[in-house]
């Protein structure tokens, strides 16, 4: 189903080729492991249903990114080597090989509702062509209002966001700390991370910032 799902996707974008191969293997990896390890792996898991998500960001270089969401937070992806003969286990070896980069992080889901928690195990491709567009662009306002809801949506409580002129303010809070000030401009977000560092991205990456906060506010908390 990842395999087929992620195909069309790609297909009607018009992205094929090698990445689009590449992608569509890594993702029947991911979740064929998340199937395997991640559903109903334990007492106090909470039950949900596997997510693929998918976007393209244009920092830190143009790359398509593909993760698979279980809700299980026990198990996470064994990177030490195995035995060339040894059938189970390859599927993070072959990801490593395949994909720009990878990894996994604490966070909640998308689409089951609010504060439905668990882990990511993501990928990204290099992308060669004009996708994503750096200079893509949006007014603030309505910007800051999808990061809003859609925070809330996953269960980060108090959002709030205000707006000026031409820019807009979104203060996502953090457990047992001062809130994440998110300032929104025409076709940037501007940000200072939990460990200090200021960050400056375009609004194409809306959706690659969207998920740093959640996993940042979840494995912070």
């Amino acid at each position: 189903m990842a395999r087929s799902l992620l195909g069309i996707a790609l297909t009607t974008l018009g992205l094929r080729g090698d990445t689009a191969g590449d992608a569509v293997l890594a993702a029947s990896e991911l979740a064929t492991n998340a199937f395997n390890h991640g559903l109903g792996a334990g007492p106090g898991v909470q039950i949900g249903t596997l997510e693929l998500w998918v976007w393209a960001r244009a920092t830190p270089a143009p790359q398509l990114v593909v993760s698979v969401f279980d809700t299980c937070r026990s198990s996470w992806p064994d990177t030490a080597p195995r035995d060339l003969l040894d059938e189970h286990g390859k599927g993070i070896g072959i990801v490593g090989m395949l994909a720009a980069a990878w990894g996994a992080h604490p966070t909640r889901s998308w689409l089951g509702g609010q504060d439905v928690r668990g882990k990511v195990v993501w990928c990204a491709f290099s992308l060669p062509g004009p996708w994503p567009n750096a200079s893509t662009t949006a007014p603030p306002v309505i910007v800051a209002r999808h990061l809003t809801s859609t925070l809330t949506g996953r269960g980060i409580a108090n959002v709030s966001h205000r707006h000026g002129r031409g820019v807009s303010l979104v203060s996502v809070p953090v457990p047992a700390g001062e809130d994440i000030n998110v300032w929104v401009e025409p076709g940037h977000l501007t940000y200072t991370s939990l460990n200090g560092v200021r960050i400056r991205r375009p609004v194409v990456d809306l959706y690659d910032v969207t998920e740093t906060l959640v996993s940042g506010i979840d494995g912070h908390g």
